[in-house]
Protein backbone atom coordinates (compact mmCIF):
# COMPACT_ATOMS: atom_id res chain seq x y z
CA UNK A 1 0.00 0.00 0.00
CA UNK A 2 1.28 3.46 -0.91
CA UNK A 3 1.57 5.70 2.21
CA UNK A 4 0.15 8.83 0.53
CA UNK A 5 -0.95 10.69 3.68
CA UNK A 6 2.47 10.17 5.24
CA UNK A 7 4.54 11.17 2.20
CA UNK A 8 2.40 13.82 0.51
CA UNK A 9 3.33 16.93 2.57
CA UNK A 10 7.08 16.64 1.98
CA UNK A 11 6.65 15.48 -1.61
CA UNK A 12 4.27 18.37 -2.43
CA UNK A 13 6.86 20.94 -1.37
CA UNK A 14 9.53 19.18 -3.44
CA UNK A 15 7.19 18.97 -6.45
CA UNK A 16 6.39 22.67 -6.28
CA UNK A 17 10.05 23.63 -6.47
CA UNK A 18 10.75 21.03 -9.15
CA UNK A 19 7.76 22.07 -11.29
CA UNK A 20 8.76 25.72 -11.16
CA UNK A 21 12.28 24.88 -12.31
CA UNK A 22 11.06 22.54 -15.05
CA UNK A 23 8.36 24.89 -16.29
CA UNK A 24 5.48 22.48 -15.69
CA UNK A 25 2.32 22.77 -13.62
CA UNK A 26 2.90 21.56 -10.05
CA UNK A 27 -0.57 20.00 -9.70
CA UNK A 28 -0.22 18.12 -12.99
CA UNK A 29 3.23 16.92 -11.97
CA UNK A 30 1.93 15.73 -8.60
CA UNK A 31 -0.94 13.88 -10.23
CA UNK A 32 1.41 12.25 -12.71
CA UNK A 33 3.82 11.13 -9.97
CA UNK A 34 1.07 9.61 -7.82
CA UNK A 35 -0.45 7.90 -10.86
CA UNK A 36 2.88 6.32 -11.80
CA UNK A 37 3.45 5.32 -8.17
CA UNK A 38 0.03 3.63 -8.02
CA UNK A 39 0.72 1.83 -11.31
CA UNK A 40 4.03 0.58 -9.96
CA UNK A 41 2.54 -0.51 -6.63
CA UNK A 42 0.01 -2.65 -8.48
CA UNK A 43 2.44 -4.27 -10.92
CA UNK A 44 5.85 -4.82 -9.40
CA UNK A 45 5.49 -3.40 -5.91
CA UNK A 46 7.19 -0.43 -4.32
CA UNK A 47 10.88 -0.16 -3.50
CA UNK A 48 12.04 -0.21 0.11
CA UNK A 49 12.92 3.50 0.14
CA UNK A 50 9.63 4.87 -1.21
CA UNK A 51 10.39 8.50 -0.30
CA UNK A 52 13.58 8.70 -2.38
CA UNK A 53 12.05 6.64 -5.17
CA UNK A 54 9.15 9.12 -5.39
CA UNK A 55 11.57 12.04 -5.54
CA UNK A 56 13.48 10.36 -8.36
CA UNK A 57 10.22 9.61 -10.14
CA UNK A 58 9.20 13.26 -9.77
CA UNK A 59 12.45 14.44 -11.34
CA UNK A 60 12.04 12.02 -14.26
CA UNK A 61 8.42 13.08 -14.76
CA UNK A 62 9.32 16.77 -14.71
CA UNK A 63 12.16 16.28 -17.18
CA UNK A 64 10.10 14.17 -19.53
CA UNK A 65 7.35 16.76 -19.57
CA UNK A 66 4.77 14.11 -18.68
CA UNK A 67 3.75 16.19 -15.72
CA UNK A 68 2.65 19.17 -17.76
CA UNK A 69 -0.79 18.55 -19.31
CA UNK A 70 -1.78 19.48 -22.82
CA UNK A 71 0.05 22.45 -24.22
CA UNK A 72 -1.81 25.58 -25.18
CA UNK A 73 -0.90 27.35 -28.38
CA UNK A 74 0.41 30.84 -27.79
CA UNK A 75 -0.14 33.54 -30.37
CA UNK A 76 3.00 35.01 -31.90
CA UNK A 77 3.87 38.45 -30.68
CA UNK A 78 4.57 40.96 -33.40
CA UNK A 79 8.13 42.13 -33.04
CA UNK A 80 8.89 45.79 -32.83
CA UNK A 81 10.83 47.48 -35.57
CA UNK A 82 14.58 47.23 -35.12
CA UNK A 83 16.91 50.07 -35.97
CA UNK A 84 19.97 49.61 -38.21
CA UNK A 85 22.33 49.16 -35.25
CA UNK A 86 20.17 46.42 -33.75
CA UNK A 87 19.92 44.69 -37.13
CA UNK A 88 23.70 44.82 -37.57
CA UNK A 89 24.31 43.38 -34.08
CA UNK A 90 21.72 40.67 -34.69
CA UNK A 91 23.33 39.75 -38.01
CA UNK A 92 26.79 39.59 -36.39
CA UNK A 93 25.49 37.34 -33.59
CA UNK A 94 23.78 35.08 -36.11
CA UNK A 95 26.94 34.82 -38.19
CA UNK A 96 29.02 34.01 -35.10
CA UNK A 97 26.56 31.30 -34.15
CA UNK A 98 26.58 29.81 -37.67
CA UNK A 99 30.38 29.77 -37.79
CA UNK A 100 30.61 28.22 -34.31
CA UNK A 101 28.01 25.57 -35.22
CA UNK A 102 30.16 24.62 -38.22
CA UNK A 103 32.98 23.83 -35.76
CA UNK A 104 30.90 21.62 -33.46
CA UNK A 105 31.83 17.95 -34.00
CA UNK A 106 29.70 14.88 -34.77
CA UNK A 107 26.99 13.92 -32.29
CA UNK A 108 26.81 17.39 -30.80
CA UNK A 109 26.15 18.93 -34.17
CA UNK A 110 23.43 16.38 -34.93
CA UNK A 111 21.77 17.00 -31.57
CA UNK A 112 21.94 20.79 -31.85
CA UNK A 113 20.57 20.71 -35.41
CA UNK A 114 17.66 18.49 -34.30
CA UNK A 115 16.94 20.83 -31.37
CA UNK A 116 17.03 23.88 -33.65
CA UNK A 117 14.86 22.26 -36.33
CA UNK A 118 12.30 20.79 -33.90
CA UNK A 119 12.49 22.49 -30.49
CA UNK A 120 9.36 20.71 -29.23
CA UNK A 121 10.86 17.20 -29.45
CA UNK A 122 10.93 15.22 -26.22
CA UNK A 123 14.11 13.51 -25.03
CA UNK A 124 12.58 10.19 -26.05
CA UNK A 125 11.96 11.43 -29.60
CA UNK A 126 15.48 12.87 -29.81
CA UNK A 127 16.94 9.61 -28.54
CA UNK A 128 15.03 7.67 -31.20
CA UNK A 129 16.06 10.02 -34.00
CA UNK A 130 19.72 10.02 -33.00
CA UNK A 131 19.87 6.36 -31.95
CA UNK A 132 21.05 7.23 -28.43
CA UNK A 133 19.94 6.05 -24.99
CA UNK A 134 17.22 8.37 -23.63
CA UNK A 135 19.15 9.00 -20.43
CA UNK A 136 22.13 10.35 -22.35
CA UNK A 137 20.25 13.15 -24.13
CA UNK A 138 20.22 15.60 -21.18
CA UNK A 139 23.93 15.31 -20.33
CA UNK A 140 24.88 15.35 -24.02
CA UNK A 141 22.73 18.43 -24.62
CA UNK A 142 24.37 20.19 -21.69
CA UNK A 143 27.88 19.37 -22.92
CA UNK A 144 27.05 20.36 -26.49
CA UNK A 145 25.55 23.70 -25.49
CA UNK A 146 28.60 24.39 -23.33
CA UNK A 147 30.88 23.55 -26.24
CA UNK A 148 28.83 25.77 -28.56
CA UNK A 149 29.00 28.68 -26.08
CA UNK A 150 32.80 28.34 -25.94
CA UNK A 151 33.05 28.21 -29.73
CA UNK A 152 30.80 31.26 -30.15
CA UNK A 153 33.01 33.20 -27.74
CA UNK A 154 36.13 32.11 -29.64
CA UNK A 155 34.59 33.03 -33.00
CA UNK A 156 33.62 36.47 -31.74
CA UNK A 157 37.19 37.10 -30.56
CA UNK A 158 38.61 36.39 -34.03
Amino acid sequence: MLPVTELRPALTAFLTVLATGAGVDADDLEQSVWLRAMERSRTSGLPVDVRNWLRGLAVREALSGRGGGPETAVARVTQRHRGPEEELLRAERSESLRRALDLVPGRCRELLEELAASPDLTYRQLADRLDLPRGSIGPLRSRCLGRLRSLVAAVREE
